[in-house]
């Protein structure tokens, strides 16, 4: 059974508060001197890192189940679980020789891959169970390179050289290299596109079966499998490409020369290829490999083409003022209206088109482009974003309001104004939830609020943090400038993404309980060419998952400072019970920076006291 762990940055010194909660302690100073840090394997053991090597132990009793001893000091930032399987990757320097990644099956320590003098180091992996492999992204100094990794026989396959990676963001960065893919021809190449080249690898042993080089960087590279072709798009190409995914061979058609900038290419609801330009769109005959229709549907500032079973919808977006058109299937327009605003949202729902910009927000109905709801919601940031299983409807938070979206009718409620919520401004980004019985739970790292179905506030806390925080940033003001966009985006886009589960019919979503990590990460964003071929960010929205707080179904844990005028400042990890707003259980802290594992399965927290003791806490 897969564990969910939350993992925090220093050391931690515990002093419990309620002791009778403790289940289990070990004391690993003789086996690893010192902890540096703990983790949680996918099968629930606790890897623990020492200066006298790498360690497993039960998390239900403690023992360690084994020890390795040559891995001293192992870098906790490298640490990798491999989603769902009971492998763990990890990168140590040995005192003599170079830095080694490793594989490792956590139930057992058995090292599955060991880098060793060749170099390699992991940047990045994809789950391919279907083909019953892991594809490792490794780096050689500037080389890239691919691992086919066998889930049967958990062993290596093969290693493919696919270029060279500059930059030293590039080589000491998580991020995957890969730009599209990997996709899985009819004859079992593997295919990817990296940034202006195209990989086609044999799956079974790993030989390059060809490499096509674009002049510029690829922006689409699609493959279909219903003709069994490869489409590539260039940047600022005035034509799209089709390879034989086999050979690489160039089989374009004669009359698939574009007008103006490739914008995407995409499928469509009947497995044909929609291709977006910024002079218009139209859709790809896979039999002929031809336009469908005589002449592109044109739109201004055209971004963006979502297909429907009503139709077409495409959308134009500008910084004052964009439009949404929705075409037929011959390519006609059946109306078009215009937005102010930029649209950052665009997305079908039963009732029609809905759409959110800096400036306005509605529905469309699909008769007319017409408005459905009778009035327009300015949102000046992103919403908070909740289902309300009892209601049938989404729930939305912004800017002190608070509003009831009914996805079938199409209607939307202001069931809540001017709600003031402690330590939160208006355009604080905030996450919401549906807690069952109760309302909607409104919440940051450090902040917790209930409100009520009827618009009431139940409770509002806020936390102090144990130390200084970095939030939910807005967008890039320095991108925006460069882009000519005179307007600001805050949130998250976790918000984003429960309202495109929620038009799609998913009411639940991994979104519905956050991860508490340590890392600030771009998540996504809208990027713009500058004159010196560099992407400007037009918005970019990071998130930083907090270092102090993680969050289940029924409570939040938040490490917070409690000031008393007698005995000082104190820290404490609070277990706060969402309905109630209550802390049900809390440890005190000796030092504020808490390195412990939420076991969200078994119910208990396990903590690293004192750089050597481990204790497990039920709460």
């Amino acid at each position: 059974m897969k564990r969910i762990s939350a993992l925090f940055f220093a050391m931690l010194f515990v002093v419990t508060a309620f002791s009778q909660n403790k289940l289990w302690s070990v004391d690993l100073k003789e086996a690893l001197y010192e902890v540096g840090w703990i983790k949680q394997s996918n099968e629930g053991f606790i890897i623990a890192s020492g200066a006298k090597g790498l360690l497993a132990m039960n998390n239900e009793n403690g023992e360690i189940v084994w020890h390795n001893k040559e891995f001293k000091a192992v870098d906790k930032n490298s640490f990798m679980a491999i989603d769902g399987l009971p492998i763990i990757y990890f990168e140590y320097a040995p005192v003599v020789g170079k830095v080694r990644g490793i594989l490792m099956n956590s139930s057992n320590g058995d090292v599955l891959f060991d880098t060793k003098e060749d170099g390699y180091r992991i940047k990045d992996f994809t789950l391919i169970p279907d083909q019953g492999i892991v594809l490792f992204e490794l780096l050689k100094d500037d080389e890239r390179n691919l691992m086919s990794f066998s889930l049967k026989t958990w062993k290596k396959e093969w290693i493919a050289v696919v270029g060279e990676s500059k930059g030293l963001l590039n080589k000491y960065s998580k991020v995957s290299y890969i730009d599209h893919g990997p996709f899985f021809t009819n004859e079992n190449n593997l295919v990817i596109g990296i940034k202006d080249e195209i990989y086609a690898i044999n799956s079974t042993n790993g030989e390059i079966t060809w490499n096509f080089k674009a002049d510029k960087k690829i922006n689409a590279l699609v493959f279909s499998e219903a003709n069994n072709s490869l489409y590539v798009g260039v940047k600022k190409s005035n034509k799209l490409k089709v390879l034989n995914p086999n050979s690489g061979e160039d089989i374009t058609p004669g009359k698939l020369k574009l007008k103006g900038t490739l914008v995407d290419v995409r499928a469509d609801i009947d497995g044909n290829l929609i291709l977006v330009e910024t002079e218009g769109f139209n859709i790809i005959d896979l039999k002929t490999n031809n336009f469908k229709w005589k002449k592109s549907f044109k739109i201004d500032f055209l971004e963006e083409v979502i297909p429907t079973d009503k139709g077409y919808i495409a959308v134009g977006k500008n910084e004052k003022e964009g439009s949404v058109a929705l075409v037929d299937m011959e390519g006609d327009k059946l109306w078009e209206t215009k937005i102010k605003g930029y649209s950052y949202y665009v997305t079908p729902t039963a009732k029609g088109v809905l759409y959110i910009s800096t400036e306005r927000s509605n529905i469309l109905d699909f008769e007319k482009g017409k408005d459905v709801w009778d009035r327009d919601v300015k949102f000046k940031a992103i919403p908070a974003v909740a289902y309300d299983e009892k209601e049938d409807k989404v729930i939305l938070f912004e800017n002190e309001n608070a509003y009831k979206f009914d996805l079938n009718t199409g209607k939307i409620e202001l069931f809540a104004e001017d709600v003031e919520l402690e330590n939160v401004k208006k355009k604080t980004p905030l996450l919401a939830e549906y807690i069952e019985g109760a309302g909607y739970l409104l919440s940051t790292g450090q902040h917790l609020s209930l409100l009520s179905p009827s618009g009431k506030i139940i409770y509002t806390k806020y936390f102090e943090p144990a130390s200084d925080l970095g939030g939910l940033k807005q967008a890039a003001q320095l991108g925006l400038m460069l882009a000519g966009v005179d307007f600001d985006i805050q949130g998250s886009l976790d918000n984003i993404k429960m309202l495109s589960s929620l038009s799609n019919g998913a009411y639940r979503t991994s979104s519905d309980q956050t991860d508490g990590t340590s890392e600030t990460n771009v998540v996504g964003g809208l990027y713009l060419e500058t004159t010196d071929g560099n992407m400007a960010p037009v918005i970019e929205i990071t998130k930083t998952r907090f270092s102090n707080s993680k969050s289940i179904k029924s409570h939040k844990f938040i490490v917070t400072k409690v000031n008393d005028e007698t005995a000082g400042t104190k820290h404490f990890i609070y277990k706060v019970n969402k309905t109630t707003g209550e802390v049900d259980v809390q440890i005190e802290l000796m030092d504020k920076t808490p390195d412990y594992v939420i076991d969200e399965v078994e119910d208990v927290v396990l903590v690293n006291e004192k750089n050597h003791l481990i204790s497990a806490y039920k709460f």
